[in-house]
């Protein structure tokens, strides 16, 4: 813990003399595609939808040369799925439909690579690592076949969604930020992430398994400059 608190306070130190080509602070509005395979035949099926996400995120830039810089970029982000269980059978079974929230913080590590010429423009790369701070699934379960006195019930659902979110996620990610000039106050930039096992896909089985599953996030961002 007194490495770490000491390295961020280096960082700090550090970046407060650079002139930046990222800005102060940027606010982004993304779009998380689901890469799962709804392997149900009608009238079964399972689905899981991203809904748009926000973030907010403090570039902290460490120059290395006059044209390439490592950037450590603290921040937190909000995140909802949807998931829709339908089973045909009327007979055994359970039906839900539940929307999953996620309030986390994350660190991106990004190297920077300025283009060529007087153009402000450059392109980034690298790593993010996050933590899933609060989480919460909400919906209903229709819940059938127990027995003829009670065919079918609801069951509302509003507890934590550790079962769907790990606690602890990462990824790689591409941007661009076009040409802006350096004293511009809004600078955009775009996104584009790639993270492994972000999400579990609950398995109808004997007993409830989960399946792993990976998202592509595309990110528009706003970057503020601050100074």
């Amino acid at each position: 813990m007194k490495t770490t608190f000491t390295l961020l306070t280096v960082v700090f130190l550090t970046v407060s003399g650079l002139a930046q080509i990222s800005p102060g602070l940027k606010a982004g509005v993304g779009y998380s595609h689901v890469l799962d395979k709804n392997e149900a035949v009608f009238p079964n099926y399972h689905t899981l939808t991203g809904y748009p996400t926000l973030s907010v995120e403090k570039p902290l830039p460490i120059e290395i040369r006059l044209k390439n810089r490592l950037s450590i970029n603290p921040g937190i982000a909000y995140n909802m799925f949807n998931e829709k269980n339908l089973k045909g059978d009327t007979v055994n079974g359970h039906n839900f439909r539940l929307n999953h929230y996620s309030v986390n913080g994350f660190v991106k590590i990004l190297f920077q690579a300025k283009f060529r010429g007087l153009t402000e423009a450059f392109v980034y790369g690298g790593g993010i690592g996050g933590i899933n701070l609060i989480t919460k699934s909400m919906g209903t379960k229709y819940v059938y076949g127990l027995n003829k006195e009670i065919p079918m019930f609801d069951n509302p659902i509003n507890e934590n969604a550790r079962d769907f979110f790990e606690m602890f996620y990462y990824g790689a990610m591409i941007g661009f930020q076009p040409h802006a000039r350096k004293y511009n106050i809004i600078k955009p930039s775009f996104e584009l992430a790639y993270y492994p096992a972000f999400i579990s896909k609950s398995i109808e089985s004997a007993q409830q398994d989960f399946r792993d599953i990976n998202t592509i996030q595309f990110t528009i961002l706003l970057g503020i400059r601050t100074k």
